[in-house]
């Protein structure tokens, strides 16, 4: 018999395909490699799940009818009133203490990001790569993006709430 034996082989074994010749000898060879034995478990356990997960189940004759009628309970999340106005306030509030911190001149020196190597090298002489970074300009953005998520939450949390009442009454 050849070494290595691979997983094909002990599968064969485990489903009875070998020639009674190759059992022998495989059975011999288990006894002698317990390292084998224990693969041939591994997969005898697989196989045996394999076998038994291979049965579906059959849902029950109403299940479609119930899925679809369950559809109608279920309702789309959507961001509630006060956590909206939360988030509103909390994206207004950190948009004036970063325009704060703007105007006192806080992100005025401009910065740059040194990336050093990880390793110091005598051998070789690696140059430092120096990234110009503009922190005000980071700031800005900051605040633009911050803006823009307060007007959303205005338009979902206050202003189609008002005007969908106001159309609902009229």
């Amino acid at each position: 018999m050849k070494l290595p034996v691979t997983d094909e082989y002990l599968l064969r074994y485990l489903n009875g395909e070998l020639e009674p010749r190759e059992a022998l000898q495989l059975g011999e060879l288990l006894e002698q490699a317990p390292g084998l034995n224990t693969r041939l478990e591994e997969l005898r356990i697989i196989q045996t799940y394999l076998k038994q997960a291979n049965h579906p189940q059959q849902p029950g004759i109403n299940f479609t009818s119930r899925v679809m009628s369950g559809l109608d309970r279920v309702k789309a999340q959507t961001l509630s009133a006060r956590r909206g106005l939360i988030l509103l306030i909390g994206s207004i509030v950190a948009s004036g203490i970063a325009l704060g911190l703007l105007t006192l001149g806080a992100f005025d020196s401009s910065t740059s990001l040194l990336i050093e190597p990880p390793v110091q090298n005598t051998l070789i002489n690696l140059p430092e790569i120096s990234v110009p970074f503009n922190t005000k300009l980071l700031v800005n953005t900051i605040i633009f993006l911050n803006l823009g998520l307060a007007f959303v939450l205005l338009d979902r949390t206050i202003l189609r709430p008002l005007f969908q009442n106001r159309a609902a009454g009229s």
